[in-house]
């Protein structure tokens, strides 16, 4: 069986195409709340459904209702982490988000900072433009030249880092939590690398202008 998990949340929406691309014939599919009229929408099977259901149309419930899990809409998780949890407790240690992102920045902000939370577990946020995910040891980047790569610590330090093949290179330097030295880096090669020894870092990925 698969440890690859699929999280659509009720954020803005996605295109097809892009959240197709992040299931495989065995992926475990939960939606959160709204995110289920997405998957309905896209012709995604659904394996549950939970969240408090205060988004979601009755026609959606309707046709969902039998795999829905459902919350108080008071209580001491949001809907993502309680998906990220069910996700875990499956064995279940790939995890995409999708519609994560949206006019609720508390919501947003608490969803990225899923990652650093759980952060051995692979959880990466999906969107139309955009991957992001958590680093703590050194990464090989390939076939993403041209893309533009923000690094920014979730460490108090991230110590003696090296970037190569990036438009703006470094060599052995430190950074701090707050600093915004590695925003908006230009991929310039095939293969680029990070490197560094201790600390770890969120990783945004786009292919927007810097």
């Amino acid at each position: 069986m698969s440890n690859r998990c699929l999280i659509i949340t009720g954020g803005d929406v996605i295109n097809k195409d892009r959240l197709m691309a992040q299931i495989d014939s065995d992926t475990y599919v939960i939606c959160v709340d709204k995110g289920a009229e997405t998957a309905l929408e896209y012709g995604i099977g659904i394996d549950l459904v939970l969240g408090d259901f205060d988004s979601i149309s009755k026609k959606a419930y309707q046709s969902i209702q039998d795999k829905a899990i459902q919350f108080p809409k008071e209580k001491d998780y949001s809907d993502t982490e309680l998906a990220v949890v069910e996700a875990i407790r499956r064995n279940k240690d790939h995890i995409a988000i999708a519609n994560a992102t949206g006019n609720r920045i508390d919501h947003m902000l608490s969803t990225f900072f899923l990652m650093y939370k759980f952060k051995d577990i692979d959880i990466r946020i999906i969107g139309n433009d955009f991957e992001a995910f958590l680093i703590q040891r050194d990464l090989t980047i390939a076939n993403k030249k041209g893309m533009t790569l923000s690094l920014i610590p979730m460490s108090e330090t991230i110590e003696n880092i090296f970037l190569e093949g990036f438009k703006y290179p470094l060599h052995d330097r430190s950074i701090k939590m707050g600093d915004s030295l590695c925003i908006s880096n230009i991929i310039t090669e095939q293969t680029a690398s990070i490197r560094f020894s201790k600390g770890s870092a969120l990783i945004i990925i786009t292919n927007l202008e810097e």
